[in-house]
């Protein structure tokens, strides 16, 4: 006939439902964790792969550079050669036009040394320096 479900077949089913509901959690996060896994193994992957291209890619800018670098000394050598020639034709002083070209070369050192000044300055990390004082002087602050 009819079965009456006790107090002892209740808690039995109700420890069954959460049973199954942390099984069904622990196979998400299984899947989840998979995933991720995999993912990583992925990410690895193309990783390594483009630090390859990137040393490959090294390789030639070196080389650009190499060349780059007598081609900006020739541009610049030209460049000074023509603006001291036009100051010679134009006051017929090759003493002019040599004292042109001399200053020339100097405003370009100039620049140069400006240059690395400048970048010689945000080498020595200043934002990083000022925290740590800041830092501490803020340990210094509290007893």
């Amino acid at each position: 006939m009819i079965e009456e479900k006790g107090p002892q077949d209740s808690a039995e089913s109700l420890d069954n439902t959460k049973i199954s509901d942390v099984l069904d959690e622990m196979n998400a996060l299984m899947g989840w964790l998979q995933s991720a896994a995999s993912t990583g193994s992925e990410i690895f992957d193309l990783f390594k792969l483009e630090v390859r291209l990137a040393v490959t890619d090294v390789k030639r800018l070196i080389l650009l550079s190499k060349l780059l670098v007598p081609m900006l000394v020739l541009a610049w050598m030209s460049l000074s050669a023509v603006l001291a020639w036009h100051v010679y034709l134009l006051n017929i002083s090759v003493s002019q036009g040599l004292l042109f070209l001399c200053c020339l070369q100097f405003l370009g050192l100039f620049g140069i040394t400006f240059g690395l000044k400048y970048y010689q300055k945000s080498l020595t990390l200043p934002l990083t320096r000022q925290h740590i004082r800041r830092f501490i002087e803020g340990q210094k602050r509290e007893p």
